[in-house]
């Protein structure tokens, strides 16, 4: 488990504003804006982008909300 001091400061890697929070989920972090998942690897998150868990539906990181372009 992260520490809620921690989970504070803690902002999804994949998200260009780093506006996205990451919510504790005991195994991973998930970002709360596209569900993006990181693994808590003994008690440290991974945040590699590209070590990422995808959410359903998404087979790449180009289909993110956040990777989309505005125009596109």
């Amino acid at each position: 488990m992260i520490s809620p001091e921690a989970l504070q400061w803690l902002r999804c890697p994949i998200d260009p504003e780093r506006n996205a929070r990451l919510v504790d989920e005991e195994t991973h972090l998930r970002c709360e804006h596209c569900g993006v998942r990181f693994r808590i690897q003994d008690g440290v998150p991974n945040l590699l982008v590209d070590e990422a868990e995808l959410p359903p539906g998404c087979r790449q990181l180009a289909d993110l909300p956040c990777r989309r372009s505005p125009s596109g």
